[in-house]
């Protein structure tokens, strides 16, 4: 049976009313155990909305991120983290970030090889594409950039993408503007294992998840992802699923 919204108001009202009517500790024994419709109705709202919000509050506790779910749109880390493979984060106050030479040096391992993954946005740009690549190595200002005569202009961590032979800086994006050292502030997040696979895929399908920045990624709006694989691009998630970040041309 449907009923309109106007007879739900009396009906609902009425119900209330009667609830209020008993004392406290009544009215709460008859809230938990009620059969009435609306009660009941209220009660379930309720406590979905509680349990929503401990999830959150313990996913916030952990990770330090509203949004700490990435969705990779790329290959350059493969086979460790794979296009459509969903990865949490925890930002760096949170947790501590291993670099490769430093992983190998105390044989400490992070989705398969040493050192952590970060995500980061290019030179600092919030409106950019953010990417998911290995932190190699720390560098400070005026350090010689691999692969390159030119010298680091900040302090910062050199990265590389896992199924990449070049590292990140300066030239992944083909240099114009090279690609700087990624200073702790540029960080998003620090990958945590697992990464779990095809969660992103449903992400990924969307238009407005799927295209990423023609600036950044060195591609056009509707390349194919085949493209882009030197750049792990990201996309983050919000926990509800529901909305998300904007990043660089489309919102997520």
């Amino acid at each position: 049976m449907v009923m309109s919204s106007a007879s739900v108001v009396p009906h609902f009202t009425l119900a209330w009313q009667k609830y209020m009517q008993d004392q406290p500790r009544e009215r709460a024994e008859k809230f938990w155990k009620t059969d009435n419709y609306w009660l009941a109705l209220l009660r379930d709202i309720l406590v979905a909305l509680l349990v929503v919000a401990v999830v959150i509050s313990i996913v916030w506790a952990y990770t330090g991120s509203a949004t700490p779910l990435v969705a990779v749109e790329s290959g350059s880390m493969e086979p460790h983290i794979n296009i459509g493979d969903v990865v949490l984060t925890r930002v760096t106050d949170r947790t501590q970030i291993v670099t490769y030479n430093e992983g190998r040096a105390t044989n400490y391992q992070s989705f398969g090889n040493y050192g952590d993954v970060i995500v980061y946005r290019p030179n600092g740009d919030p409106n950019a594409t953010p990417i998911i690549h290995r932190a190699m190595y720390w560098v400070n200002a005026g350090d010689r950039l691999p692969d390159s005569t030119q010298t680091a202009p900040n302090a910062g961590y050199i990265t590389k993408g896992d199924n990449n032979q070049e590292y990140d800086q300066p030239l992944l994006l083909g240099g114009t503007p090279p690609l700087e050292p990624v200073k702790l502030e540029w960080i998003v997040g620090v990958a945590q294992q697992p990464a779990i696979p095809w969660l992103g895929e449903l992400r990924l399908a969307l238009p407005s998840v799927v295209l990423v920045s023609d600036e950044y990624c060195c591609t056009q709006s509707f390349a194919a992802i085949d493209t882009f694989r030197s750049g792990a691009c990201v996309s983050l998630a919000n926990l509800s699923f529901a909305t998300g970040a904007k990043l660089s041309l489309r919102p997520f």
